[in-house]
């Protein structure tokens, strides 16, 4: 396979960045309005990853701008509900909540 002399990390980075826009182009023409959403939040976030493992950014700055841009998305809603099933399904009756997850619906 034929690459740049892009590191593995960069290279990852940037392909997980055009795999999430190529999402969201898909959830624009096919209307999946959660799909679209969720790709636009997530695509930006992507290179600000890649800017804190260069350490150029902090992880911590990294979740900030995806929090406000939540909130600019009017996508509160879904971050926080994630975040909270990622705490449950780190607790110790994890098996449950995945079951309770799997059943659930994203807003």
């Amino acid at each position: 396979m034929h690459t740049t002399n892009k590191t593995a990390l960069e290279l990852v980075h940037r392909l997980l960045f055009r795999a999430l826009i190529e999402i969201r182009a898909q959830g624009h023409e096919q209307k999946n309005k959660l799909v679209f959403h969720l790709a636009d939040l997530f695509h930006n976030a992507v290179l600000d990853m890649e800017a804190a493992a260069q350490g150029s950014l902090s992880y911590e700055e990294v979740f900030r701008q995806l929090e406000e841009k939540a909130k600019e998305k009017n996508c509160e809603g879904w971050l926080y509900s994630a975040l909270t099933q990622i705490e449950i399904s780190q607790s110790p009756s994890s098996d449950a909540s995945r079951d309770a997850v799997a059943g659930g619906e994203v807003e």
